[in-house]
């Protein structure tokens, strides 16, 4: 799976969760400042995604998440 799958993916997640449109989501945009993601939404969208590709996702590497890009990349070593 590529970067961009997964950017897509999360995107929609993401999208869903915090109840905005999946197109404002991009890159570089902040998880708490823009984006306004507490860490319970982030828990939850990682745990959609965790299902989706059986993988785990640790509540550290969360919590170290400040863009959508970390978040991508984090993902991206995971699914590899």
């Amino acid at each position: 799976m590529d970067r961009n799958e997964i950017f897509e993916t999360l995107r929609t997640e993401l999208g869903g969760v915090l109840d905005v449109d999946p197109a404002e989501i991009v890159l570089d945009a902040h998880l708490g400042d823009t984006l306004e993601a507490d860490s319970v939404d982030l828990i939850e969208v990682a745990g959609v995604l965790e299902q989706r590709w059986g993988i785990t996702l640790e509540d550290r590497e969360l919590h170290d998440l400040q863009t959508v890009a970390d978040f991508v990349d984090l993902l991206a070593t995971k699914v590899g």
